[in-house]
């Protein structure tokens, strides 16, 4: 197996500095490791390009030098482009050695966003990151943030994030405190009640859940986003007395994902999911029915007994009509 260790800088570093790229061979990725130290002895890229070739040296004692090179390759500033250009790059590399697989070198996740790149060239079998050791003292600490601050400042793919989401947040709440409408406040209010519920879900898995069972319908898993927060707005603010959401409406909220989800999937399969159907009459029905019994100050037992029976007997109703269209819906397309 002919393997290539390759050290890629996706943000086009070396370009910046002078250093042309694509580079092979030892001697000549050495030089520039040299080269670049010289002018960045704080800079992690050169760490990075010595720790290649040791990897390379290591390699080479286990399969031959014949079967093992080390190379360079550069992507650029602009995020767009920078995987392209080290696509482009990485041809002129294998032109000159046909690896079989890529032994990758990196100095942090940046760099690393390039394995999938790469990967449509040659499989990337490992991936080393170079982690640079720093003292921890105060000064060497202070230092350390203030470049990083300053990286994250500066350069457009990070201030958009550092900089400018935060300010944009700033600038909404004080323009909405000095405009003084309570409307206003109450929208703006919503929205980041709504942002803060999306990275709640996000971060509990349940996005990437939705995401995988709705993956072919986009206005359903839209909907059914925004759905998902009315109806836990209505649950909590209903429990504290507070919901300005009627129950009926309610009832429409937990209804719209599985209208949509029928309503979407017949466009697209010409076909009728009754699962759907019934899904979203349990759901309906339980906003219709049970959740105004239970989330009442004293709870009248019988009238709840009464209201889940009226449940049951809907759903049972549901899934009987449910059953005799879809096989009504089968035997004409038999026919």
């Amino acid at each position: 197996m002919r393997l290539l260790v390759l050290y890629v800088d996706r943000d086009g570093d070396l370009k910046a500095h002078g250093i042309d790229t694509p580079i092979v061979g030892r001697d000549e990725v050495l030089r520039a490791g040299i080269k670049y130290i010289l002018m960045n002895p704080d800079d992690s890229d050169a760490n990075a390009i010595f720790a290649a070739v040791k990897t390379y040296d290591k390699l080479v004692s286990e399969y031959g030098e014949g079967n093992v090179n080390v190379a360079i390759v550069s992507g650029s500033p602009d995020p767009a482009l920078a995987d392209l250009t080290v696509v482009k790059e990485l041809e002129e590399v294998l032109a000159l050695f046909d690896a079989d697989a890529i032994y990758f070198i990196s100095d942090g996740p940046t760099d690393e966003m390039s394995v999938h790149a790469i990967q449509i060239k040659r499989p990337v079998i490992a991936v080393y990151r170079v982690v640079v050791k720093q003292a921890r003292g105060v000064e060497e600490t202070v230092t350390l943030f203030k470049y990083y601050f300053d990286k994250a400042v500066r350069e457009p793919q990070y201030r958009r994030y550092t900089v400018g989401v935060p300010a944009l947040l700033a600038f909404v709440i004080l323009l909405s405190s000095m405009a003084n409408l309570e409307i206003v406040r109450i929208l703006i209010n919503m929205t980041f009640l709504f942002i803060s519920f999306f990275l709640v879900v996000y971060g509990f898995g349940i996005y990437d859940f939705l995401r995988n069972v709705l993956k072919r319908f986009e206005i359903t898993f839209i909907i059914t986003l925004f759905s998902l927060f009315a109806i836990v707005y209505h649950i909590v603010f209903t429990i504290i007395g507070s919901s300005i959401l009627p129950d009926y409406l309610a009832v429409i909220v937990a209804t719209l994902p599985f209208v949509s989800y029928v309503t979407e999937s017949y466009i697209r399969t010409k076909s009728v999911r009754y699962g759907g159907i019934v899904a979203g009459s349990i759901a309906s029905s339980f906003f219709y029915f049970i959740f105004p019994k239970i989330t009442k100050p004293i709870i009248d037992i019988f009238d709840l007994m009464f209201s889940i029976a009226q449940y049951i007997s809907t759903i049972f109703i549901i899934i009987i009509l449910v059953y005799l269209l879809r096989g009504k819906w089968r035997r004409a397309e038999l026919r």
